[in-house]
C-alpha cells in the first residue's frame, strides 16, 4: 500500500518567539518595548532600566504563526 498522505499540520506552521518587556497597568497587559529575538535580550534590557521599575516589569513571550 502506496499511499500518498497529506503531510501533517504541524509540519505546515511555523512558530516565531518574540521577547518584550512589559507591565500590568489596571489589569491590563501593557507592552513597554519593541519584540527581542531571544529572552537574553529581553533580560538586558530590563537591566538596564532603574532598579526601582525593574520589580515591576516582566519578560514574556509571544508566540506566533509565520
Amino acid at each position: 500500500m502506496d499511499e500518498k498522505r497529506p503531510p501533517c499540520y504541524k509540519f505546515l506552521m511555523k512558530i516565531i518567539e518574540q521577547w518584550l518587556l512589559y507591565e500590568y497597568v489596571g489589569g491590563q497587559f501593557t507592552p513597554l518595548s519593541k519584540p527581542f529575538k531571544t529572552k537574553a535580550a529581553a533580560e538586558k534590557a530590563r537591566l538596564k532600566l532603574p532598579e526601582r521599575e525593574q520589580r515591576a516589569v516582566g519578560v514574556g513571550v509571544i508566540r506566533t504563526e509565520k
